[in-house]
């Protein structure tokens, strides 16, 4: 934080875009060219290029696109997921930053079927919601924002049959908070998934939960709130 309690990621969106690309990638939540990472910018957004490979980003290399996903520089060439990215934005105002990833236990989770939907642990009910799998799309075509579409509303985390996770967050740093999130809680899925049922939490416990994340200035998955209805 700086002096006027900024993030430095909110202070320089292109840096921050390739900041969070090293870290994921040091992470081994995609590998080579896989994954992209946006940020909202104006009427429009800002995303990784096409076919780079991530431990290699630098700020100059983000591409500026239209709110239609074109590039405002016809030579640049953004990732070939933006109709994706330009679908999260249309839907979500208030989401400002988008992170495709391929986190090894979320891609277990979602070829093994291991439901992300109940609530099992509180990190879940808290940072993310309940986390819907996405049918299966041709991937960096317009078929996979199609697929997406009808799960954006209510929703902050996604799997994507076969094609990683799609997390979204009110800025870059609450997006990547999510992401680490949501592969820790895969990752406890995926052990315990061999031990047969796993029991949810109770709604009296997420009631309770919910009440102390609204305290604290969580913003609560709508999806959610609607399940403790």
């Amino acid at each position: 934080m700086d002096s006027c309690g900024a993030h430095p990621w909110e202070r320089d969106k292109k840096r921050a875009i390739a900041d969070v690309c090293h870290r994921l990638y040091g992470q081994r939540y995609l590998v080579a060219t896989s994954g992209n990472v946006s940020v909202r910018d104006g009427d429009g957004f800002l995303v990784t290029p096409g076919s780079t490979r991530k431990d290699s980003i630098t700020p100059d290399s983000i591409v500026a696109c239209r709110a239609d996903g074109a590039p405002i520089d016809p030579d640049t060439h953004p990732s070939s997921e933006v109709a994706m990215h330009r679908e999260v934005y249309r839907v979500r105002p208030e989401v400002n930053a988008a992170i495709h990833a391929h986190p090894h236990y979320c891609l277990a989770c979602s070829l093994g079927d291991i439901s992300l939907t109940e609530m099992l642990l509180p990190e879940l009910a808290i940072y993310i919601g309940p986390v819907p799998s996405v049918p299966y799309a041709t991937p960096g075509t317009d078929e996979m924002a199609q697929v997406l579409d009808p799960f954006l509303p209510g929703h902050n985390a996604f799997l994507l049959k076969r094609h990683g996770v799609l997390v979204l967050g009110r800025d870059l740093l609450d997006a990547y908070n999510r992401l680490e999130h949501l592969e820790h809680i895969a990752n406890i899925a995926y052990l315990v998934s061999s031990l047969g049922t796993i029991e949810p939490l109770t709604k009296t416990e997420l009631r309770k939960l919910t009440s102390q994340a609204r305290k604290l200035g969580q913003q609560i998955s709508q999806t959610l709130l609607d399940l403790l209805e």
